[in-house]
């Protein structure tokens, strides 16, 4: 009271004539709150893309002309996490560049192609039902980004379909299937629990309620990583909120998923017990013919990030089931579009999009990043190097291309990052595409709406280890088969009298280390033999799972290891950037990996190394470095505008609500709601 009575009163000119009532009925004290509130308002609700309109437009071909002056921003690489980070950027009001080495087109792995008149996606096969619905925080993130324009499919139940090879193997009296579906469940995985179980001990109680166990820990790694995430953008002083939630995270993901199976349904623990400790696993392959069944059955997840369950670290597992628990689906229209939607906010503000650039290094002056030097892929490592440069430099192409090929190689963080003993993360493995041309209409081939998920045995860490040391000899251990032509409701218009079809396996860059370095369809014959080899495999299982579709496979094209390095700039074919093995979350790593800030001042992540691999989560990991780089004012901005079109949209929704309950709903799905939604 004493400040505010020897604050003499408010007369003069300030105040226009308008504002004379208000002076008149309202008392000193409150004019003086209101008069600081309307410039904080209006600083606070500053977002210059809140009226932008995206119009979208595919990235040009780098040439030195094209490249804007005075740029705050060069975001090297564009898939889901570098798309999003320019994208936010560019909301702000910064002029960004965005660099694709691609010689055509941006994406990343969410960026399509066509040969033989026939089209592929490359990494985006599906995702959570989250992501296509502006009610869920995923999908009102890309919606803001996107300006409504990437429409979304929810993929019908099952969306996913396990299959595995006959098996006699069997407790007396039980049933022995060998396909298992995976349904939506809004129950946090109780009724997909009983489901399975049907199948292979019905009326086991105590699995039943260590399954529960099992889906409960999945919504605590959602959980975890939901605070992590927050970590990573707030003040040091409130990280105290958050601090439990990560540290339960931390411990899981220090456990295997091979010893956490082992612990539940061996050993019969907790949650609780497993915050305390976690056995190992005994070796070999599990002797119980149930819990053989029924470990290999909630592996299912494993292909989405593509490590064995003897070395995989369950908050991969964790967050993967939880991403897909209420559902999945599917881009309308090719899921290139995703990247040209979004990277087209550049223009708005003065920015631009260039595809054909390479950037050979990241430009160090006095320990700050202040430039790129660049030169058109096409035109091989003689091409002219241009230098650009600009105030911030965003590297969403992994970790370890930035250590091992974007830094000065005598840099001090490069020199740390190669010292064994400063870091115990790899990068992860790669893979083997087979994309086939089908003849005919999906519909009447009645080829499958949902995902397949072939998996060639129980024994799930012995079908690794076979398949590793001898990839010709035996059959990969798991297998993707997807059929966009069924997903996209665009596709009969677009590409009639055609359908597809996608095989993914695991493939390791060791197999084809020795070519590596050389050019696409100039590696030789004993390169095309091993690749046949690897495709009939791919191929047999095709049409075992889907007989109808033998004969009527027009073309098949197999791409490897080395096509991800030569048209995704994949470092050594890491399709996940790192590895997600028990290391990822060790704290020895935490500079390394899921975090958006570097040693270096002016450069930072985003995508899948500056917080989750996967579209979903290089989409956060590009927000995440986007928010680093604003600052915490300019992420408060940034959060107010998203927050005011959340609020929107929850209203539209469900018009009785209010605008105030909008408001607070949308504020507590945006701290609360689990990453993977």
């Amino acid at each position: 009271m004493l400040l505010l009575t020897s604050i003499p009163p408010i007369t003069g000119p300030i105040l226009s004539p308008l504002m004379a009532p208000i002076t008149v009925l309202l008392p000193q004290w409150m004019l003086i709150i209101l008069f600081a509130i309307i410039p904080f308002y209006m600083w606070l609700s500053y977002w210059p893309g809140r009226k932008a309109k995206v119009v979208p437009i595919r990235a040009s071909a780098f040439s030195p002309d094209k490249v804007p002056s005075n740029l705050d921003t060069i975001v090297i690489g564009s898939g889901s996490g570098g798309s999003s980070c320019s994208n936010i950027l560019a909301q702000s009001g910064q002029k960004v560049l965005l660099l694709e080495q691609h010689e055509e087109r941006t994406g990343g792995c969410t960026h399509t192609f066509r040969i033989n008149g026939c089209e592929w996606d490359t990494g985006l096969h599906y995702t959570s039902e989250g992501m296509g619905l502006p009610t869920h925080r995923a999908g009102a993130l890309l919606k803001f980004m996107s300006r409504g324009k990437q429409e979304w499919k929810r993929l019908d139940d099952p969306y996913d379909q396990v299959i595995f090879p006959p098996d006699q193997n069997v407790s007396p009296g039980r049933p022995n299937y060998n396909e298992y579906d995976f349904n939506t469940d809004h129950s946090l995985g109780k009724k997909l629990s009983r489901e399975i179980l049907e199948r292979i001990d019905p009326g086991n109680e105590f699995l039943l309620e260590q399954c529960e166990v099992w889906m409960e820990l999945a919504t605590i790694i959602n959980k975890g990583f939901t605070a992590l995430g927050s970590k990573r953008v707030t003040p040091h002083f409130l990280h105290f909120l958050l601090s439990k939630k990560v540290n339960q995270l931390y411990t899981l993901a220090s456990y295997s998923v091979r010893d956490v199976q082992y612990a539940i349904f061996n050993c019969g623990y907790s949650i609780s017990d497993l915050y305390e400790d976690c056995p190992t696993a005994p070796p070999g392959n599990e002797p119980d013919p149930v819990l053989r069944r029924l470990k290999a059955v909630l592996n299912h997840p494993i292909g989405d990030y593509a490590v064995q369950p003897r070395e995989a670290t369950f908050a991969a597992q964790g967050i993967t089931m939880a991403h897909y628990m209420e559902g999945a689906s599917y881009t309308v229209g090719p899921t290139g579009n995703i990247s040209i939607r979004n990277s087209s906010m550049l223009r708005n503000f003065g920015g631009e999009v260039l595809c054909d650039a390479t950037v050979e290094q990241i430009i160090i002056e006095n320990g700050r990043a202040v430039g790129v030097l660049v030169r058109n892929t096409s035109a091989g490592q003689d091409g002219k190097i241009t230098e650009i440069r600009a105030t911030n430099i965003v590297c969403a192409t992994s970790v370890f291309n930035l250590h091992n090929k974007l830094l000065p190689p005598d840099h001090p963080s490069v020199k740390e990052f190669r010292d064994e003993t400063k870091r115990t993360i790899k990068p992860s493995n790669g893979h083997i595409f087979l994309f086939c041309k089908i003849r005919g209409e999906a519909a009447e081939l009645e080829v499958p709406t949902h995902n397949l998920w072939y998996f060639n045995s129980y024994d799930m860490d012995q079908a690794f280890d076979q398949y590793y040391a001898d990839p010709v000899a035996h059959r990969p251990p798991t297998v993707y088969i997807g059929f966009p032509c069924t997903k996209d409701p665009t596709w009969s218009k677009r590409l009639p009298g055609v359908s597809n079809a996608i095989l993914i396996s695991d493939g390791l860059f060791e197999w084809f280390e020795k070519w590596h370095g050389t050019h696409v369809q100039e590696r030789g014959a004993s390169y095309e033999e091993f690749k046949d080899q690897l495709a009939k495999h791919l191929l047999d299982i095709l049409y075992e799972t889907v007989p109808q579709v033998k004969g009527k496979v027009d073309y098949w094209t197999l791409g490897t290891p080395l096509t991800e390095i030569s048209y995704l700039a994949s470092y050594h074919a890491a399709s996940y950037g790192t590895k997600c093995d028990t290391n990822i979350f060790n704290r020895l790593n935490d500079k390394w990996t899921t975090n958006p800030r570097t040693s270096i001042q002016g450069l930072y992540m985003a995508g899948s190394d500056a917080f989750l691999p996967a579209v979903c989560g290089a989409m956060y990991g590009g927000i995440l470095g986007a928010a680093s780089i604003l600052g915490y004012g300019g992420s408060l901005r940034l959060a107010f505008a998203f927050l005011s079109e959340f609020a929107h949209d929850l209203l539209e929704e469900n018009p009785k609500m209010g605008r105030v309950a909008a408001y607070l709903m949308a504020i507590k799905n945006f701290i609360s709601e689990p990453v993977a939604n």
